[in-house]
């Protein structure tokens, strides 16, 4: 099991906006649109636990889905959609620092296919 970052979007701007703000933060989740950050939750425990009140986090954490809703995120479950698509530990394609794997199958998976 291991936490690296992960970045998911099209503008390499906005991304580099989160992942710096994450970095800065030593962990966390952060939501940019338009050179803007739009919720940004730290997580500074080892990059992936809070520091602030159960209560507070919550509210956080509504405050991030709402944002990840607003520029098109669209999944019943945003925040662990993303969170997993990087945990090597449960059954599916995952996105580690190997590459693409095929976890059930334990393979590197090519992401160029040549015909």
């Amino acid at each position: 099991d291991n936490h690296n970052l992960l970045v998911v979007g099209h503008s390499p701007e906005d991304m580099a906006l989160a992942c710096n703000t994450v970095i800065g933060t030593q962990g966390g989740f952060c939501v940019v649109a338009d050179g803007q950050v739009l919720k940004h939750v730290p997580l500074p425990v080892g990059g992936i636990l809070s520091e602030v009140p159960f209560e507070a986090f919550g509210q956080d954490v509504k405050e991030l889905r709402a944002a990840m809703e607003s520029i098109g995120y669209e999944h019943y479950n945003p925040i662990m959609s993303i969170s997993t698509h990087s945990l090597p530990v449960s059954p599916s394609l995952k996105l580690t620092d190997l590459g693409l794997i095929d976890v059930r199958a334990g393979e590197v998976v090519p992401l160029i296919v040549k015909q």
